[in-house]
């Protein structure tokens, strides 16, 4: 009888390379995922090709079009929550495991807290529902158990999701595209009465790889890459949705105030600087205002 405990896939765009790399540290964990689905978002056979090659047993999903890391997410969710796989995990080309028994750990978290659970995963952290910002986890609570409940996990931190959560219609919204596709899934999740855990010891050892016990976050407005501003588009647009879809009507108007004051900080770099995010900035609040989705900048 087929193993029907544990699926993944992996959401792909125009990335074969990095993608078969991901691929492989997935089967060589401890604890593999019993199918492995591989949902491509290219509008080539590139990434099918070489999967084929190097992957045979890894199915693969044409998509047909770039539906982004949301659009993606719900077809791999519904297709192996369809089949009956008890836990899957929604992962993107580039965030292969941290560790070689990162799913085995999770797996056993999940299974041991109970039918609760909906999500487990490695990083994760409470929202402030006031400011729609994420606040981040202290080390000292991490510390204190082996798990610790969040409000979301990021995409790109192992999110492995209880089937039952699908079926029961808990889903990536694909209007959102990119950007908080997860953070309006987990919130999902939450009001459906479901627990979202993260793995305490993968979070702390992930944080000393990554020498970051210690960071801080600063205020400052900093100058981004111009070829990056239109991931901005799509935090704002996609933020605004989310905090209204959930009753968050203060961390709406707080997220509305920031971007704005960020527009206008944002001359000090220059005046072509400073109309280039301000521009971002009234396309995102614009669209979300006339509910103009999947466009892209």
């Amino acid at each position: 009888m087929t193993n029907k405990k544990f699926a993944a896939f992996i959401v792909t765009f125009n990335r074969p390379d990095i993608l078969m790399d991901t691929i492989q540290k997935m089967l060589d964990q401890t604890r593999p995922p019993d199918k492995l689905v591989i949902v491509d978002n290219n509008d080539n056979d590139d990434t099918k090709n070489k999967a084929a090659q190097m992957f045979p047993n890894v199915e693969h999903i044409k998509v047909g079009h770039n539906s982004g890391f949301a659009g993606g997410g719900k077809v791999g969710l519904e297709k192996l929550a369809k089949e009956g796989y008890e836990w899957i995990l929604w992962a993107d080309d580039n965030d292969p495991p941290y560790t070689t028994d990162t799913f085995e750990k999770l797996l056993q978290l999940g299974e041991s807290y109970g039918s609760t659970c909906g999500q487990v995963g490695v990083v994760g952290h409470k929202l402030n529902k006031r400011t729609g910002l994420v606040v981040r986890t202290t080390n000292e609570e991490l510390e204190k158990g082996e798990y610790m409940e969040v409000d979301t996990i990021g995409g790109g931190m192992i999110k492995m999701i209880r089937r039952e959560s699908v079926l029961k219609g808990v889903l990536p919204d694909p209007k959102l595209w990119f950007g908080f596709e997860d953070l309006d899934h987990d919130l999902s999740q939450k009001r459906a009465g479901y627990k979202i855990l993260v793995h305490t010891g993968l979070f702390l050892d992930l944080r000393k790889k990554w020498n970051r016990l210690n960071f801080k976050k600063t205020s400052t407005v900093r100058k981004k890459d111009e070829g990056v501003l239109w991931r901005e588009y799509y935090s704002i647009r996609n933020s605004l949705r989310v905090m209204v879809k959930n009753g968050y009507y203060m961390a709406f108007f707080s997220i509305l105030f920031v971007a704005v004051g960020k527009s206008l900080a944002s001359y000090k770099y220059g005046f072509r600087y400073g109309r280039l995010v301000t521009t971002t900035t009234f396309k995102a609040v614009r669209d979300y205002g006339l509910s103009r989705w999947y466009k892209r900048l």
